[in-house]
């Protein structure tokens, strides 16, 4: 076999003699850098004028027509339109020439070289570009199927048809006896799946080694990785054609360790090339787990003949992970996991028939079913955070307190989530624990025999199993149990009900990840039937998208196309059914975080004791609107509480026209102000309304959004020239008969993306509005309540205090409550037309919540901690933007934020493209955020004010990895 099984150290030539050579056979003079390999010299020649090619010194062992096979194979793939290297010729004419090392003969290229990075070095692939190595890894398949060259057939040790010779022959270099047992175990569990479908697994050339070290790429604009080229052909052969695909799979363990089905979109775009027989389905994770075992084994040998090889020595960490991830697998259910995702049928274990109750005495009084995914009520105010499996067992003894409690199974637990968590954690529970008041009987509910593993006892029938975990099972291994015999007496077990087969080789886990319960489906059953409780409800997130679909019009539209089920809220996360935590960068409604428990508790009283309309009188109302004038300067006299944000513009520029006797109204670009007639009049954004411009009133006018990053006028001095320009439109539509009566504009434009007002701009236009009569609105519906730290109201920034003060969102953490603060002379301009009421707007429940979220962030020091985490998390997003060419600003102050992204530094051409697949990745690696502004290129930043400094940085790193690293 070749390699022998002394291994292979690498020819013992110097860059020197590869910088010669090159320069005396093919002419090519440069100077000379190495390259990793396992068993040849590379040497890298870049000339001076820029030009590259890689000088390849083949082991000697590698025979001629070896060498002449990898030739061939990437004229072929070059020819497909695929950028791999080039044998370049000599100046005689020979692809390949001989040269002397120390007497011995050794086989000399010169080839082009494929520039790009290895996608090894770029850190762990995107699933799209997953999806490129498993389309790329297919196409090759094709383009090799009819090739064919002697120097192919090959005596190699990576080919797989080898592969469990490969490792019985190497075993004994692993040193860690511990490991040399999981790999000898492993590679034995393989040959058993492998000799049933092993004769008809197709045969054709391979490439054979298309792992991210041997792909090449570069980085889009967005971070995602780009195949660009295809290298390193020293392992070309003849093989299975699945094998190609299992070399592709098992490095993807390198990068995602703790994802094992982060393999699937690979295969599903290899399967699309190229596709794959039920044989060649049933081979591929057994092959994908001895790819794994033959490259630990030669690593292994590798060291032990060259212990020097740096670059082997590397190699060797990351091995171990390509080896030991997938071989912690259950085969069967990474195989039905593949299955399903290329839309194969799969086998469901049969529906048990129980001759007797597992718990005899549950047909009198059933087990109650503790909650403890999302819907739970048993888990509240974080408490599902601290140590999880002690919350789950209160949980369970305080529900069986006077009877039996029992869990529910494919639940995804909240006491297994993380807070913070890049990877989808394992959340969804396999085994259903059981808690009893007093010891009760577990009995075999059907024939079978039992065995003692790894701490359970396992009955296994004819065709299924049962396993209980409990500390007082006592029946021996080996027994032979009749249904109904006594299993167990104990008041607590965890129990699993599973397909006979499915116990052979290991145990099923107590807890899955999401993504792989469907396959394990196939192997494990719902143990409702023996417990006498409900069975799992059908359903999930695409069920409930299809009713919303149908019912809910889809005007409102919801963020992402495949979004997550959101059930629930915890400071600054969102849940998910599955009990996924991820953070929440946009939900600027729930100032003070989700689900609050002192605001539940203030509006679970008030709703017991009494809601009602503001014509009534009772204390909240006075209180409420006290505390608000206590926020803002004196002349500020009177509230107006209303809904919403949409109702406070609206009743402002009620308000304002009453008072001035003018309708006509000033606003600026590129900004939001609500939905009603009124406020959608004023609201100039794109994003939100893409015929804003055409569709805007006559009496509505608007100036340019004084942007100093990107608008007519930038940098220094830019806030006097829009106001310059500003004033001058005031003054013209005074002279043109429309003199302007409101101004309205947000102190810093949220829907643009954090984007503040320039300096020196709004104290001249507020200036110059007065001068002509008319008042000024500042909305702080997005941007006030405490969120920029600095400030309370944004207007302070300004140095400025407006006529009317428009504010919702904050004021309710969420529950709709929206004010406008003004003078009482303004007020009372509106009588005219007569009282104005609300029927839920001031209410005693709204008064109330508004008071106690306006405490809490007083009490809590949230202002200064927007300040304090605000500043924290610019200066980390600003790092960023010192590495990534993507991030062109930073925007806003405080908690309210705005990320520009953009193609150009200097042309500012907007990212628009990218930012939406930031959005989709960063919601895989567990962060919710959303693109704004009328470009669509800027990420929203604007999380409740509750946010920590360790959420800043998880963002932070979780961008930074979208982004590239």
């Amino acid at each position: 076999m070749e390699p022998s099984s002394t291994g292979l150290p690498r020819p013992a030539v110097t860059i020197d003699h590869v910088v010669a050579w090159a320069r005396e056979h093919f002419g090519v003079e440069g100077r000379g850098v190495e390259l990793g390999s396992q068993q040849d010299r590379n040497v890298l020649l870049t000339g001076d004028d820029g030009s590259q090619h890689l000088a390849k010194v083949s082991n000697p062992v590698f025979a001629r027509a070896e060498i002449e096979a990898q030739n061939l194979v990437m004229r072929q793939l070059s020819a497909r339109g695929h950028a791999t290297p080039r044998p370049v010729p000599s100046l005689d004419g020979d692809e390949i020439v001989t040269v002397d090392v120390d007497g011995v003969p050794h086989a000399l290229r010169l080839l082009t070289f494929v520039p790009g990075s290895p996608l090894s070095s770029t850190g762990a692939p995107w699933p799209g570009t997953l999806a490129q190595i498993g389309r790329l890894a297919g196409q090759v398949a094709t383009a090799l199927a009819d090739v064919a060259h002697p120097g192919l057939e090959r005596d190699l040790q990576w080919d797989l048809r080898q592969g469990e010779s490969v490792v019985a022959d190497r075993l004994a270099l692993v040193d860690d006896p511990v490991r040399r047992a999981l790999v000898e175990e492993a590679v034995a569990r393989v040959r058993t799946r492998l000799d049933p479908v092993r004769d008809e697994l197709p045969t054709q050339p391979v490439h054979g080694d298309l792992t991210t070290d041997n792909l090449v790429g570069e980085r889009d604009v967005v971070g995602a990785l780009q195949v660009t080229g295809i290298i390193d052909f020293g392992d070309a052969m003849t093989s299975w054609r699945v094998a190609e695909l299992a070399v592709a799979c098992s490095a993807v363990f390198r990068d995602e360790p703790g994802q094992p089905l982060a393999v699937l979109p690979l295969v599903e775009a290899f399967d699309v090339e190229v596709h794959l027989t039920d044989a060649e389905l049933t081979a591929l994770w057994p092959l994908v787990v001895l790819r794994g075992a033959t490259l630990v084994v030669s690593g292994a040998e590798q060291l032990a003949v060259d212990p020097d090889n740096a670059y082997a020595a590397a190699a060797l960490d990351d091995e171990w992970a390509m080896f030991e991830v997938p071989a912690a697998q259950d085969p069967e259910v990474m195989t039905a996991a593949i299955r399903l995702a290329l839309g194969r049928p799969v086998t469901a274990p049969p529906v048990p028939t129980l001759a007797a109750p597992l718990v005899p005495s549950f047909t009198q009084r059933p087990p109650v079913v503790v909650r403890l995914g999302h819907d739970s009520d048993v888990l509240w105010d974080g408490s599902w955070l601290e140590d999880g499996g002690s919350v789950e067992q209160r949980a369970l003894a305080d529900a069986a307190s006077d009877g039996a409690a029992v869990t529910a199974f494919a639940e995804g637990r909240l006491t297994r989530a993380p807070a913070l968590s890049r990877d989808q954690p394992a959340t969804v529970a396999l085994g259903v624990d059981l808690r009893t008041a007093s010891p009760v009987t577990l009995a075999a509910p059907f024939a079978g025999t039992v065995t003692r593993r790894d701490g359970a006892v396992v009955l296994t029938g004819r065709d299924h199993a049962v396993v209980l975990r409990t500390p007082q099972a006592v029946v021996p291994d080996g027994a032979a149990m009749r249904a109904g015999d006594a299993l167990a007496t104990t008041d607590r077990a965890t129990v699993w009900l599973t397909a006979a087969d499915a116990v052979v080789d290991r145990l099923p886990p107590r807890f899955v990840r999401p993504a792989e319960l469907a396959a394990w489906r196939t192997r494990v059953l719902d143990p409702a039937p023996l417990l006498g409780t409900p069975p799992l409800p059908d359903g999930g997130p695409d069920d409930l998208l299809t009713r919303r679909t149908g019912a809910y019009a889809p005007l409102q539209n919801h963020y992402y196309t495949a979004p997550p089920q959101i059930e629930r809220g915890w400071r600054e996360h969102l849940i998910d059914t599955t009990g996924r935590h991820r953070l929440d960068m946009v939900n600027n409604v729930t100032i003070l975080g989700h689900g609050h428990p002192e605001v539940a508790a203030a509006a679970a009283d008030q709703w017991r004791r009494l809601n009602t309309n503001s014509r009534f009188h009772y204390a909240a109302v006075a209180e409420l609107s006290e505390r608000l004038l206590a926020t803002v300067p004196d002349d500020l006299d009177t509230v107006l509480l209303v809904n919403s944000g949409s109702e406070a513009v609206d009743l402002a520029l009620r308000l304002t026209a009453a008072f001035t006797g003018r309708d006509d109204v000033l606003c600026v670009t590129e900004s939001y102000h609500g939905w009603t007639v009124a406020s959608d009049a004023v609201s100039t954004s794109t994003s939100d309304n893409p015929r804003a411009g055409e569709t805007r009133p006559a009496h509505v006018h608007a100036v340019e959004l004084p942007n100093a990053y990107r608008g007519t006028h930038r940098g220094a001095g830019a806030g006097e020239a829009y106001a310059r320009d500003a004033v001058a439109e005031i003054e013209r539509l005074a002279a043109t008969g429309t003199p302007v009566g409101t101004w309205i504009a947000e102190p810093r434009n949220g829907n643009a993306g954090a984007i503040g007002l320039a300096p020196g701009y709004l104290p001249r236009v507020y200036d110059a509005i007065r001068a002509g009569g008319g008042v000024c609105v500042s909305d702080e519906v997005q941007v006030g309540y405490g969120r920029q730290g600095e400030w309370f109201w944004g207007y302070e920034e300004h140095g400025v205090v407006p006529d009317v003060v428009t504010m919702a969102k904050a004021m309710g953490n969420g529950h709709p409550l929206g004010a406008v603060i003004t003078r009482a002379e303004i007020a009372r301009a509106l009588a005219d037309q007569g009282t104005f009421f609300s029927s839920a707007g001031g209410s005693t429940l709204s008064s109330r919540i508004g008071g106690v979220v306006l405490g809490i962030l007083e009490r809590d020091g949230l202002q200064e901690q927007a300040r304090v985490v605000g500043a924290h998390l610019r200066a980390g997003l600003e790092s960023l933007a010192e590495r990534h060419d993507l991030i062109g600003a930073v925007h806003g102050r405080g908690l309210y934020l705005g990320v520009e992204l953009v193609r150009d530094r200097t042309t500012l051409e907007p990212a628009a493209e990218e930012t939406a697949a930031l959005c989709d990745r960063l919601l895989q690696l567990g962060v919710v955020v959303q693109p704004t502004g009328d470009r669509q290129n800027i990420l929203k930043v604007k999380p409740p004010l509750c946010f920590s400094r360790e959420s800043a940085d998880f963002f932070v790193a979780r961008l930074d990895e979208a982004l590239g690293g």
